[in-house]
């Protein structure tokens, strides 16, 4: 039998799962949900850790973008991906190679271009996993934690 002194808890548990499972759509399906706003609503609406939600948050986005990654190069088999602009920017990362990476870290903290789009480039251009995972990481801690930390900032000053 259930405690009432376990309710709160419970709440903190289903919010990080919620967290996760909206991270990991978010990253999948990003013009239907918006990860950003959820965060934004978590950090305005409750007393939830910075720390677990932008951790869980980043952790469901990255898996998302993991498995755009794999798309991209081609583990499951979508061949629209490897057509046009695809080839003009794999001969341009091929001559700079870190170019690549800076894309990437730009699109993981500022959204431009897509982190969607990138992700699905990166794995096509085949830009090394272990370093499109770490900079994505980085990136994606820095894009939510500067989302939870900004309703703080406005409401300092009420």
């Amino acid at each position: 039998m259930m405690n009432l002194a376990d309710l709160p808890a419970l709440g903190t548990a289903a919010l990080w799962a919620a967290t996760f499972l909206i991270a990991l759509a978010s990253g999948l399906i990003p013009f239907v949900i918006n990860l950003e706003l959820y965060v934004l609503a978590v950090a305005t609406l409750t007393q939830a850790s910075p720390i677990a939600i932008v951790a869980l948050a980043t952790a469901g986005q990255m898996l998302g973008k993991f498995a755009l990654y794999e798309a991209g190069r081609g583990a499951l088999n979508v061949k629209w991906i490897r057509r046009g602009a695809a080839s003009k920017a794999a001969g341009a990362f091929a001559k700079r190679p870190a170019r690549g990476l800076t894309v990437v870290a730009v699109s993981a903290v500022t959204g431009f271009p897509p982190f969607y789009g990138v992700s699905l480039m990166a794995g096509t251009l085949r830009l090394p996993l272990a370093a499109f995972m770490t900079i994505g990481i980085i990136g994606r801690i820095i894009r939510f934690g500067v989302v939870y930390l900004a309703p703080g900032l406005f409401l300092a000053y009420r």
